[in-house]
């Protein structure tokens, strides 16, 4: 009886909770080893960069890095293997429905609580942009950009109130272009 009940009370609560969205990290497998990667296409960098983590791509070349503190892999076997685990990973978050639609200039002074994020064109990121975990350690955020994405000069994402870098994720589907002293 207490089996039954538990799961009817879970049920209902799910329901009463359906407008609720709770985004999910994916599982992102040995992408996780990597902070620049495409599986298709060029990774290259212009000017003074530092990149602290891995460096690569399966269908291209990693070009003007100068500064990487990590392993560069065009090619071989762990971009290969990256290449897979991205397709999981982007697939687990193209399925993530979003909650918010937020104009296509991003920062300024925003701040975003946790959630899904769908921008429908081309975005920009400029000055601040303020992520706030609303003191929950596990708060995700997922923006999906529909076309390229470009950081103005010392533009930044500001994590507070608990949020944590390995809870947000950024899925565009474009040239990312960062400007002079951008930190994401």
């Amino acid at each position: 009886m207490k089996s039954n009940l538990l799961i009817t009370f879970t049920a209902l609560s799910l329901l009463a909770f359906s407008g609720i969205n709770y985004a999910q990290a994916p599982a992102l497998g040995t992408c996780s080893q990597f902070e620049l990667f495409t599986s298709t296409g060029a990774v290259s960098n212009t000017g003074l960069s530092h990149v602290t983590g891995n460096v690569g791509t399966n269908g291209g070349s990693s070009t003007g890095f100068g500064n990487v503190n990590g392993v560069m892999h065009d090619n071989d076997g762990a971009s290969a293997l990256a290449a897979a685990d991205l397709t999981l990973a982007y697939n687990q978050l193209n399925a993530t429905v979003p909650t918010f639609f937020p104009a296509p200039l991003l920062g300024n002074g925003q701040i975003l609580n946790a959630g899904v994020y769908y921008i429908s064109s081309p975005a920009t990121l400029n000055l601040n942009l303020t992520l706030d975990g609303q003191n929950n350690p596990a708060a995700v955020f997922i923006i999906q950009i529909d076309g390229a994405f470009s950081t103005n000069a010392l533009s930044r994402v500001i994590l507070v109130n608990g949020a944590l870098a390995c809870n947000v994720f950024w899925m565009v589907e474009g040239l990312v272009s960062m400007g002079p002293g951008s930190s994401m």
